[in-house]
């Protein structure tokens, strides 16, 4: 999975809004959401976006990398 979309993943899980953050940290709704949630749209974050949304998310950005494994 990439970035954006483990990004996309974690607000989904986390319960963010999308309209709400991008009104907060002044980035665009429609690229947000193209970046994070439209699987037919292969766009991803600018890093004008990833930083800010990060940082609005109180994330460091690196935790998105790499996908974790899960153990069974």
């Amino acid at each position: 999975m990439r970035i954006s979309r483990r990004i996309g993943a974690y607000m989904k899980d986390k319960g963010f809004n999308l309209s709400e953050v991008a009104r907060k940290t002044g980035l665009d709704y429609h690229s947000l959401y193209v970046s994070l949630y439209d699987e037919k749209r292969d766009r991803d974050l600018r890093t004008e976006e990833l930083i800010p949304l990060c940082v609005f998310l109180n994330i460091d950005p690196r935790e998105f990398a790499e996908e974790k494994e899960v153990s069974a």
